[in-house]
């Protein structure tokens, strides 16, 4: 047996925020066109591949409720990677150690994913091009491929057009994370009821406009808020709770997770405590992760 193949590799896995989120109408494909400024943050699964003595591929996570069957994101990536290459026969068992709440908008199963697609073209020493894992992702999800990237991004598209960009001039997140699930079908369903696609600024533009966090905030939209609240109530009325207490708080992707950047850490960690005493609430404080 190969030595490489003895070995077990461990990443992480960090959550996305959409510091802007633009949608456009529903394209052809069924897709809606977006335009998003997209950062990482420190709130970060752990992806763990370990060798195993068939060729199965199986799965196993720490929290409940993740399904390890083909609902798993991070499965079908190695199922699929397996597939679309000339990928040794020899089986692993992918671990997953959730700390990302699964249906905020913060993208843990397509960051899991990347990281899986990432550790296995190590583990089978694979030798792909950028843009061919670039291609695979996409073919698991829109969010899965700009997590193959470091550093902030703006994604356009249906989310498979990633391009890196100046990082804007926040150093922490403050992550709030309501017991409230966001499915986001319901809530491009409800977009789509809205009818509404106001004009944006170009997202890539956003970074170099802002002086500072508080300046940044201001600078910010998601065109899927009032969407959600639409398709969730109760998520509108645990907005209308949070802008009493954190003021400019904005939702990610299509929620439930709202965040309010600063640019130090004491600052995030006192509205942080403020947001979870008044609203009994989740909250995390996390850098953003510029590499």
């Amino acid at each position: 047996m190969l030595r490489f193949v003895m070995d077990t590799h461990a990443t992480t896995a960090p959550a996305k925020l959409n510091l802007t989120l633009h949608v456009g109408p529903r394209r052809a494909d069924g897709f809606h066109e977006i335009e998003s400024l997209i950062v990482r943050v420190g709130l970060c699964d752990t992806v763990t591949v370990h060798p195993r003595d068939d060729r199965n591929l199986s799965l196993s996570c720490d929290a409940a409720g993740i399904p390890t069957d083909e609902r798993n994101l991070a499965l079908r990536a190695a199922r699929l990677l397996a597939g679309e290459t000339s990928a040794p026969p020899v089986g692993v068992h992918i671990t997953l150690s959730k700390r990302i709440p699964a249906g905020a908008g913060l993208g843990g199963g397509s960051s899991d994913a990347a990281a899986t697609l990432r550790l296995l073209c190590r583990f089978w020493q694979l030798d792909l091009p950028p843009a061919r894992l670039g291609e695979i992702a996409a073919m698991l999800g829109s969010d899965v491929p700009l997590f193959l990237r470091n550093g902030a991004c703006v994604v356009r598209g249906r989310g498979e057009i990633v391009e890196p960009v100046a990082a804007p001039p926040a150093g922490w997140a403050l992550l709030i994370t309501p017991p409230i699930h966001a499915d986001t079908a319901a809530v491009y369903r409800a977009w789509d009821e809205l009818g509404e696609h106001p004009p944006r600024p170009p997202a890539a533009d956003i970074p170099a406009r802002a002086r500072d966090a508080e300046h940044l905030m201001t600078l910010l939209y998601n065109d899927l808020e009032s969407a959600a609240m639409r398709a969730v109530p109760t998520l509108g009325d645990f907005a209308t709770a949070l802008a009493r207490v954190c003021a400019g708080a904005r939702m990610t992707g299509s929620g439930a997770a709202f965040y309010r950047l600063f640019d130090r850490r004491i600052e995030a960690e006192a509205a942080g405590r403020h947001v979870g005493e008044a609203l009994a609430v989740a909250t995390h404080v996390v850098p953003i992760l510029h590499a």
